[in-house]
């Protein structure tokens, strides 16, 4: 009987042990299935993309991509679950609607977002990431364009006119020894803190200067505020400062985080950026003609 007792005992520690064991490790597995951190990978940020429209989808390319990690900032390769992509509150100041296709199923926790696109434009947009409540860090900053134009070596090029409430304009950038992306936008920013009528267009190009031509439409132009001026000044923002039409460093608008003021006509040698011409044509459309560095202003009238 006593031998027998110890041996009950004996079988009855093991099973409890095996309880134990198995208790402790249910949750282990069960935590390393579960998204500790959502990462932007070094190849899959957003960046600038040209708007789709329903005639014409464009997908971000390349594709962005979201690694699913642990708390060791290891893949969770057994993570196969939904990951949405949002835009960061705050960046998104028009309100532009969320991407298209933006939910995808990762799989062996990667998620690509290979149909991803955007039907509004804009600038300084951020993506965050989110999957079982835990939401990435935010994204690098990209824009949505209407147009987007790849300039080659040793050629210049130039951009389709785009338009904004009254306001359009098109680009022509220089030749260069380097490739370029040169793009155009309507619409997309906020009214810059000079600006008296129409809307905004953009142009951005990184290494090339360019001539941006401006038009406003006559039904504006009959609104001209200034009693006896001939023409209409240009109401410009850039990242970087610039001198005005009066002689001073322009001002920085904190709202959109850019420096404007109005541009300056281009005297001999002429700094950059001004007003190298302005005239009317005949339909009372004002036309007038920038001077511009590399770089990433909007223009208004």
């Amino acid at each position: 009987m006593r031998s027998t007792m110890r041996f009950l005992r004996g079988s009855l520690l093991v099973t409890v042990a095996a309880v134990v064991v198995l208790t402790f490790a249910a949750p282990v597995a069960r935590a390393s299935r579960t998204p500790s951190t959502l990462v932007f990978a070094v190849n899959g940020q957003p960046t600038t993309t040209q708007v789709s429209t329903t005639q014409m989808p464009i997908a971000m390319t390349p594709a962005v991509v979201v690694d699913v990690e642990n708390s060791f900032g290891k893949l969770i390769t057994s993570f196969n679950g939904p990951v949405t992509l949002s835009y960061v509150p705050g960046t998104n100041r028009l309100g532009a609607p969320p991407p298209t296709n933006n939910t995808v199923n990762a799989s062996e926790g990667v998620a690509t977002f290979s149909d991803l696109t955007f039907s509004a434009v804009g600038f300084g947009f951020e993506l965050q990431a989110s999957a079982e409540g835990v939401t990435s860090a935010p994204s690098n900053s990209f824009d949505i364009v209407t147009q987007l134009v790849q300039c080659q070596p040793g050629q210049a090029c130039q951009t389709e006119t785009v338009s904004s409430a009254g306001t359009s304009g098109f680009a022509a950038a220089g030749a260069a020894s380097t490739s370029d992306v040169l793009t155009a936008t309507g619409g997309g920013f906020p009214s810059l803190s000079c600006t008296l009528l129409g809307g905004v267009v953009s142009f951005t190009v990184t290494d090339r200067s360019k001539t941006i031509t401006m038009m406003l439409a006559k039904s504006l132009v009959q609104q001209n505020p200034g009693p006896g001026a001939s023409h209409f000044n240009i109401c410009w923002g850039s990242p970087t400062p610039f001198t005005t039409s009066d002689g001073t460093q322009s001002a920085f608008n904190m709202a959109n985080n850019e420096f404007e003021g109005l541009l300056p006509n281009c005297p001999t040698p002429s700094p950059s950026p001004c007003i190298a011409s302005q005239h009317k044509t005949n339909a009372g459309v004002e036309v007038t003609t920038i001077s511009a560095p590399p770089g990433d202003p909007h223009g208004t009238y």
